[in-house]
């Protein structure tokens, strides 16, 4: 999709399940993710997970952005090197070292091509991009922000591997409500042990303990970006008490909300 970027205007972030990949023309603009400021330059891929909440807070000039959707499914069908999967699935937010001179001409035909109602251009795509991820991880890649979340090697294909999207995708759009290690094992047909027992093995963190960090990233990102009281970003944020809130927020980050928020409005970044 090639569009002109905006300023998050109705709300300060968004979440979704899938590798986003984004590259600016002739333009500049600045991410928060979680409430951690990045500076996205043009001529530069940046790759990240989107289930931490990330929002657009500012943009110069008046460019284009080509965005990119993939699902962690087909990044793993790709065969990639394991040390970039585990850098994406981690939370990392990377980008190529030096700008490539032909990237543009990349991202704008591939914009393009997608739209055409062929099965085959859309194949073609999917392979091109497959080789420029394949590059990026040969070539190397600089580290924007490093998410709090543990880097595991990322193994499993076929069916277990969109086991764990399904439950990775539930927990994105259903985090902000009262649900459970059960509810997410549900959703995708399988019994709560063998639920939990594939998302460690996938994603090397139990169900609840990732639930906990997308929750903690969704209340970093309005205790950064929004005057809500905390009890209320508690509350927004899926957690049952603000006691439970401030015990999860103390034991990720080894502060207080609070302090975490005034540190944000003091130094205009994390």
């Amino acid at each position: 999709m090639r569009h002109k970027p905006n300023v998050f205007s109705k709300r300060p972030y968004h979440h979704h399940a899938s590798i986003e990949v984004n590259f600016l023309i002739d333009c500049e603009m600045d991410y928060s993710f979680s409430g951690s400021h990045v500076t996205v330059h043009p001529g530069y891929m940046i790759c990240f997970w989107g289930a931490a909440p990330h929002g657009v807070v500012n943009v110069r000039g008046s460019g284009d952005m080509v965005n990119i959707y993939i699902s962690f499914a087909q990044i793993l069908q790709w065969g990639l090197p394991t040390r970039i999967t585990d850098a994406l699935i981690s939370g990392d937010v990377i980008c190529n070292k030096a700008p490539c001179p032909i990237d543009a001409v990349r991202f704008g035909h591939w914009a393009n091509e997608f739209k055409r109602d062929d099965i085959n251009w859309r194949k073609l795509v999917l392979s091109e991009i497959s080789s420029r991820f394949t590059r990026l991880a040969l070539d190397g890649w600089n580290t924007l922000h490093h998410d709090y979340r543990q880097s595991s090697t990322v193994v499993g294909r076929g069916k277990s591997m969109l086991h764990v999207e399904e439950m990775l995708r539930f927990i994105s759009e259903n985090h902000t409500s009262d649900i459970s290690v059960t509810d997410v094992a549900e959703f995708v047909g399988l019994s709560p042990s063998h639920a939990m027992t594939l998302f460690k093995r996938i994603v090397g963190l139990p169900i609840k303990e990732h639930l906990t960090r997308v929750r903690l990233s969704h209340a970093r990102m309005l205790l950064a970006e929004s005057e809500m009281k905390i009890l209320s970003i508690a509350m927004d944020s899926g957690f049952r008490s603000l006691s439970s809130f401030y015990e999860a927020f103390q034991n990720h980050f080894s502060t207080s909300p609070a302090a975490f928020r005034k540190q944000a409005r003091n130094i205009g970044k994390i």
